[in-house]
């Protein structure tokens, strides 16, 4: 008897992680005014509000696969999917589902590294203690992705089609993703997801955060917190977590499709907005302002979404409940 409520409760624990995972995509979808991106007031026109909802409905069902693989890793099980066919299914189940575009590729490659950090983490009754599921992250990924990881990452990349990345993009020892025969050279020179994302980090911020061990999306966290701890409203504290990462780094997103001048122009424009976030009276109608403004102009800060999401989904593992509510 006590065997199986040990089961039940590990169950039950495992699917609250995936739940705690997943919560960042409809959360940071949810927020308003961000500007640039999706929220409650602009759709796009092949991405709807509604279709994170489906997004994060949809990786909680993959994440608690990831959680599970983490424990098998954790028990000496090598495994040849780890990461690469949750990615997949995640962003071409969210896209069947819903009837929309891509939500989700850039935050289920970070979310899926920490589904199985935090189920090889748990198995072994280790604290999950926020820097070291980073760290870890990051390590179990270096050591354990494989082959089938980078076929069915490339696979996720050519289903979610993203129109900054281009068959005439220069990508060195790495095969083009709409290469023909990237499966066959993948293999052929023995390319794991791990290595995919060490190259690409030069260029891509959501492979550096990877390989990197996630510092924006701890400091993005923290931040959070710290904007919830002195004013406790919810909405106003992930726009202005948005906002503050907009004004740290040019997002690669606009400037792989609009170029650098117009990446160092959201970033400066950001960084105007975060002096005036403890006024918010005032600075919410100046947010608004330049969320019209890149909202008519098609301008969407990808990448920096993708870190807001992480960064919600980390104060939701850490916080466990009382997610929208104040501090106590």
């Amino acid at each position: 008897m006590a065997g199986i409520k040990l089961i039940m409760n590990l169950r039950r624990r495992l699917g609250l992680y995936a739940l705690y995972l997943s919560s960042g995509l409809a959360l940071e979808a949810a927020a308003y005014p961000k500007p640039g991106n999706v929220h409650r007031l602009h759709d796009f026109t092949d991405i709807r509000f509604e279709d994170f909802l489906v997004a994060s409905s949809v990786s909680q069902m993959h994440l608690l696969r990831g959680l599970r693989r983490g424990m098998l890793l954790a028990k000496g099980i090598r495994l040849v999917n780890v990461y690469g066919d949750l990615i997949r299914d995640v962003v071409i189940e969210s896209m069947r589902i819903s009837g929309g575009g891509n939500t989700n590729l850039g935050s289920s490659l970070l979310l899926a590294p920490l589904s199985i950090a935090l189920g090889y983490l748990r198995v072994n009754n280790y604290e999950v203690e926020l820097n070291n599921l980073l760290i870890t992250a990051r390590d179990l990924l270096r050591r354990y992705s494989t082959m089938n990881d980078a076929i069915n990452y490339y696979k996720a990349v050519r289903a979610a089609a993203p129109s900054y990345i281009k068959a005439t993009d220069y990508t060195g020892e790495m095969p083009n993703v709409w290469d023909p025969e990237f499966i066959n050279k993948i293999k052929g020179r023995g390319i794991t997801l791990w290595d995919v994302l060490s190259y690409s980090s030069r260029y891509d911020l959501n492979s550096n955060e990877i390989v990197q061990g996630y510092p924006r999306s701890l400091e993005l966290t923290l931040y959070l917190l710290s904007r919830l701890r002195i004013h406790g409203e919810w909405n106003r504290a992930v726009v202005e977590t948005y906002i503050y990462q907009l004004s740290r780094e040019d997002d690669p997103v606009i400037a792989r499709k609009y170029g650098s001048e117009t990446a160092a122009y959201v970033r400066n424009e950001a960084r105007k907005l975060i002096q005036c976030i403890d006024d918010w009276v005032m600075c919410e109608k100046e947010v608004v302002r330049f969320d019209e403004k890149l909202y008519e102009g098609k301008v969407n800060p990808g990448s920096t979404a993708d870190l807001i999401i992480i960064a919600i989904s980390l104060y939701s593992l850490w916080k466990q409940k009382r997610l929208i509510r104040p501090m106590q």
